[in-house]
């Protein structure tokens, strides 16, 4: 009885070692699965067309624009007012793609707010290709009969004066006086959106390019020296970012491309003011084997941070300009081939000429990486309607470590985990994250569960010869 005792009281202590060998392997298999199917954060490329807001307009200001001279190729839109100082061309080339709505014709110039007469000398006319948009035409008048009382082209004048008289607003075409008082842009969700790509263009992760002198050193960001001819070299095929400061700018002789920009292999340059207070007075380098229309269109200068940004002289500027927050001033004779973004604009100024805006809106899409928050489709501990809910297991071996039908779908019913997502006008859909392959997970608790039967079974072994 002694012996048969002691041997039942052996058997329990190795079935509750067997036990709690099985429960910690349950356990580890639980944080197993816990620590592999835990959505995490990842790395997807976000493809777009960061100016696509601006409506391919030459020149796109959020609020109060002032024309003194010269030109702008392509049409020209403000939200706030348009102040007349000087004589100005907008359109000449019928570039413009806006149609607002009702309209036979391109918009050549869109005022959100009403027009500043009062600060402009005698002589001055803005002529305009197509038609005009003014969002509040007090202190104005449309008009399309002249001093005879005969058809003519629409002309914008101030209020109570003769359709010739100066300033005035001078179209080519005779447009429905109905149709001037109108405000077609949304003004403000545009620039939220370009605040937004602005932002997110200064954090792009892409192929950084290198600055070089012309003994083909690396110069780091911030270190230009006076003097300095800067090259670089564009990575084909993806897009290139180069990191400046405004210092670096100015201090280069010339920025010197080794082969220019194309639709495939945009450049961005994210342009750092933080140094000089979010201020800069740009004397503009020489930018060869970047000119024109074969590059220009696929340039993009990101003044993210820039409150005032002026153009004070030297050499074209190549590619559009992105500085949403600034109060921008063109007191340059040189020419933008490109776009301008701004939150106020001065073209030109009295004894300044501004230079002519040359219509290459930007035709390119930017693709920088960008981290995509976690999946919020995680599952919870309780068992979905794809899972079995009884303890016992389905098959003979572990299930694969493949997605099932039961994985959530988009709202156009594409698998959550899909591609990348190209976007265009900016912003994004965060790419849904999968889970870990559970193949490993099923594997690795099975192992412990065996581990612990195991001991099971060599507790009853040695049991039987301790009793015979």
């Amino acid at each position: 009885m002694h012996l048969k005792t002691r041997g039942r009281r052996a058997r329990r202590l190795s079935l509750a070692g067997a036990a709690t060998l099985t429960a910690a392997a349950a356990a580890t298999a639980i944080a197993f699965n816990a620590a592999g199917t835990a959505p995490t954060a990842q790395a997807a490329t976000v493809t777009y067309d960061p100016l696509a807001p601006a409506l391919d307009f030459n020149s796109f200001v959020e609020n109060e624009t002032t024309l003194v001279s010269t030109e702008s190729e392509g049409p020209v839109a403000t939200g706030g007012n348009l102040v007349v100082k000087g004589s100005y061309n907008v359109n000449i080339h019928e570039a413009g793609t806006f149609i607002a709505p009702g309209d036979a014709e391109q918009s050549g110039l869109v005022v959100g707010g009403r027009v500043d007469w009062t600060q402009d000398p005698a002589t001055s006319v803005v002529q305009v290709h197509n038609y005009v948009k003014i969002g509040d035409l007090t202190g104005s008048d449309a008009l399309n009969t002249d001093s005879n009382n005969a058809s003519v082209n629409t002309h914008v004048v101030a209020d109570g004066a003769g359709y010739n008289s100066t300033p005035r607003i001078e179209l080519d075409t005779q447009e429905p006086l109905s149709s001037v008082e109108s405000s077609p842009i949304d003004f403000a969700a545009a620039f939220a959106q370009l605040r937004a790509n602005a932002s997110d263009l200064y954090a792009c992760d892409a192929h950084e390019v290198e600055m070089k002198n012309d003994r083909m050193t690396v110069i780091p960001k911030g270190e230009v020296q006076p003097g300095t001819q800067i090259r670089i070299t564009l990575e084909p095929g993806v897009t290139n970012v180069l990191n400046v400061t405004g210092e670096d700018l100015n201090n280069m002789t010339e920025l010197v491309f080794a082969n220019q920009p194309t639709a495939d292999t945009p450049l961005l340059i994210n342009v750092d003011t933080s140094g000089t207070g979010g201020e800069m007075d740009w004397f503009v380098k020489n930018q060869p084997g970047a000119g024109g229309g074969n590059g220009a269109p696929y340039m993009l200068w990101n003044f993210n941070d820039t409150s005032h940004l002026t153009l004070t002289g030297g050499d074209t500027v190549e590619g559009s300009i992105l500085a949403p927050d600034a109060d921008y001033t063109d007191l340059s004779a040189s020419n933008v081939e490109g776009q301008i973004i701004a939150k106020n604009a001065v073209h030109g100024d009295i004894g300044f000429s501004g230079g002519e805006i040359h219509q290459f809106p930007f035709a390119a899409e930017l693709a920088c990486e960008d981290d995509v928050p976690p999946s919020t489709n995680a599952t919870t501990d309780a068992p979905t309607t794809d899972t079995p809910s009884s303890d016992a297991p389905t098959s003979d071996g572990p299930t694969s470590g493949g997605p099932t039908t039961g994985d959530a779908t988009s709202d156009t019913g594409s698998p959550s985990g899909g591609t990348d997502s190209t976007t265009s006008g900016g912003g994004f859909s965060p790419l849904a994250t999968t889970g870990s392959s559970l193949g490993p997970i099923a594997f690795g608790a099975a192992a412990l569960i065996l581990l612990g039967t195991g001991a099971v079974v060599a507790a009853s072994m040695r049991r039987k010869r301790r009793e015979s």
